[in-house]
């Protein structure tokens, strides 16, 4: 299983619950990020932005609700270096 899938995988298993994710941005700077797939109390994606996400998931990225910033943001499932969730802590 590739890390793109691993990381798809693992925000489904959160099932709405918030969760931390450590990325590589393009400039190489480390970025945590605390998210969530689902928030629809911070905002609901418009048709827009759902068609955006999936040409991101055809490039290989992962997009969720990043609640410090109270918008959507995107990982690449390669540049992943570390997702927690609870107990669950993974490294990459």
């Amino acid at each position: 299983m590739n890390k793109q899938t691993k990381l798809r995988n693992l925000i489904q298993e959160t099932k709405g619950k918030f969760f931390s994710i450590k990325f590589l941005k393009n400039d190489g700077t480390l970025r945590v990020a605390n998210g969530k797939d689902i928030y629809r109390r911070l905002l609901a994606p418009d048709s827009s932005s759902r068609a955006g996400k999936s040409t991101l998931k055809g490039a290989g990225y992962e997009s969720f609700v990043d609640r410090n910033k109270e918008g959507w943001i995107a990982a690449h499932g390669e540049k992943v270096v570390a997702f927690k969730c609870g107990k669950l802590e993974v490294n990459f």
